[in-house]
């Protein structure tokens, strides 16, 4: 059984919580093939990303992670995830991510509806006074969404993230939780 470490529930989504010690678990004492059906791996890239991501350490001593795997209720397929990366806990500051495996999946109102829950637990419980995220300029149904949480643009950077040898531009928000 995995050990998740929190268990959120909307409406229509239960928001399993995946932090280090779940993924060493996991990692440590499954083979791959079931690894692939607890995280929900769609494409061969997505699960060869996700290894890599995991032996190259998901936390390090002064940052961490507070992932949610979201499931449908009605028919317990794995969405997506939602959460936060870059946790520095000493300053009570994290950045928000989220993302939905299938196309089909958005313009739902899947997301509306998990980052709602997941921006409560990361004030409840993880105790952040900031969450920030980091939005391509040209995804404008990210930036809705950020805003109709309560996000506020600060500026609009360069070179923040790496795909390929394309120069991304991105919006950088930010919530004040206090």
């Amino acid at each position: 059984m995995i050990p998740y470490n929190v268990i959120l529930e909307t409406e229509r989504l239960v928001l399993r919580g995946w932090n280090q010690e779940t993924y060493d678990v996991v990692f440590g004492q499954y083979l791959d093939e079931d690894i692939k059906k607890f995280i929900g791996v769609v494409e061969d890239s997505e699960w060869e990303l996700e290894r890599n991501r995991y032996h190259g350490g998901y936390s390090t001593y002064n940052l961490t992670i507070q992932f949610f795997q979201l499931v449908s209720k009605s028919d317990q397929r794995i969405l997506g995830w939602c959460g936060f990366h870059s946790w520095a806990k000493q300053h009570r500051r994290a950045e928000v991510f989220y993302l939905l495996k299938r196309e089909e999946d958005k313009r739902q109102g899947w997301m509306s509806e998990a980052l709602e829950v997941v921006l409560q637990y990361g004030r409840e419980a993880m105790q952040l006074r900031r969450v920030e995220a980091f939005v391509a300029t040209d995804n404008m149904a990210s930036c809705r969404l950020l805003e109709k949480n309560g996000f506020r643009q600060e500026a609009t950077v360069q070179h923040r993230y790496l795909f390929g040898d394309d120069v991304e531009w991105d919006h950088f928000y930010a919530l004040l939780m206090e």
